[in-house]
């Protein structure tokens, strides 16, 4: 039987494929849709924030000078001219012997320069009371304070949380620049399925749901999803089924079995075969301009093809950084096999990186007990105990 004689390294593979990624264009959204989507551009604020002096408590705007006689036996006594709350004005002008009633994020009135806590105030009418000393600016929120005009608020390449999108409207921004998101279509193959539990010999399909979740994840459009047996013009059907996406998955047939139908129907891989483990039996292929990955049928194997191949494309494409990555030590020695990038599932726990033992490319339900993983690259022969490693958190 054909095997791979010669496997390509994983870092050569991967420049191979960043070179077929062509770069996402730009479109013009509503905030209310950019959820997860990709700034393309500097986004500069378009007004001071606060737009003006706002008081931050509840209390009585005045001059501050009017509290630095205050002791506990002694305290200020000022008339209140006026009350406001957010959203309100007051034409009145406070001077020494005066102030307002305030409450938080209304402006301050003119000549106040600080706010005492009503907490620590008396009032009778329109006579105050105040006990505690201030200083000037205290318990106010100054013009600018928060974001200067033209100030950049968020960088291109920034993935839009729902705290930034927030941030922008705020700021009245309306609308932002981002990238198209990428189309990918996913193909799964093979005989062995069913939707009929029980069925000997038969097992659940889940690599279709599983890999487009992870697309949706990485901010793609998912596009056709189709599965079927493992017969070259099902196949080639479906890829034309697929045709209008960006890229194009494909799991199953990767190796060189009797039902492995991907030599059959690429004939001119870029490459095929990757010093990675698991996941060795990956490929890639251009058909008619379209990106094809072809994946192992099992699952762990298609997810770290997925984590170590697909997010850098993606990423590339869309000219972000999409993992989340930190530096922990290891909680115990970890063995690995030089001339291969191994992916290692694993926890945190304690504020260490915890391997989970279970291996093999079908062992999903190991990934769900994960909270990430480690690289292990091909010229390391494993990892001691308290190694600090850059752990890398799934989507």
């Amino acid at each position: 039987m054909k095997e791979f004689k010669n496997l390509m390294p994983y870092r050569d593979a991967l420049e191979v494929l960043l070179s077929k990624s062509v770069e996402m264009e730009v479109e013009e959204i509503d905030l209310e849709g950019a959820l997860g989507r990709v700034l393309s551009d500097d986004v500069q604020s378009p007004i001071d924030s606060p737009p003006f002096d706002r008081s931050a408590m509840d209390g009585y705007a005045l001059l501050a000078e009017d509290t630095f006689s205050v002791s506990e036996s002694s305290w200020a006594n000022l008339e209140v001219i006026d009350d406001i709350t957010a959203g309100e004005v007051t034409d009145k002008q406070v001077s020494s012997g005066k102030a307002v009633g305030i409450m938080t994020g209304a402006k301050m009135p003119l000549g106040a320069d600080a706010v005492v806590m009503q907490e620590f105030t008396r009032r009778d009418g329109n006579r105050l009371q105040v006990g505690k000393r201030i200083p000037p600016r205290k318990n106010v929120s100054l013009k600018g304070e928060d974001v200067r005009l033209d100030e950049k608020v968020l960088s291109a390449g920034t993935r839009l949380s729902a705290e930034q999108i927030a941030t922008l409207r705020s700021l009245g921004i309306m609308n932002v620049s981002v990238r198209r998101k990428p189309v990918a279509s996913v193909i799964v193959t093979g005989d062995e399925f069913t939707e009929s539990p029980g069925a000997e010999g038969k097992i659940f399909e889940s690599n279709s749901i599983m890999l487009s979740k992870l697309l949706e994840a990485v901010g793609c459009e998912v596009g056709h999803v189709g599965v079927v047996n493992d017969d070259e013009h099902a196949i080639l059907e479906a890829i034309d089924l697929a045709r209008g996406s960006d890229l194009v998955m494909i799991t199953g047939g990767s190796s060189f079995g009797k039902k492995d139908m991907s030599s059959v129907v690429f004939e001119d891989f870029l490459f095929h075969g990757v010093t990675i483990k698991p996941g060795r039996p990956f490929g890639f292929a251009m058909k008619d301009g379209l990106p094809i990955f072809v994946m192992s049928g099992y699952p762990v194997a298609a997810i770290v093809q997925f984590y170590l191949f697909a997010v850098p494309f993606f990423e590339k494409c869309m000219n972000t950084s999409m993992l989340k990555k930190i530096k922990l030590p290891m909680s115990a020695e970890h063995p690995s096999q030089l001339g291969r990038m191994e992916f290692v599932r694993c926890s945190i726990e304690d504020g260490k990186v915890v391997p989970i033992r279970k291996s093999g490319s079908s062992m999903l339900a190991s990934l769900a007990r994960a909270d990430g993983f480690i690289l292990i690259d091909e010229v390391t022969e494993g990892l001691n105990r308290g190694e600090m490693v850059d752990f890398r958190f799934f989507l």
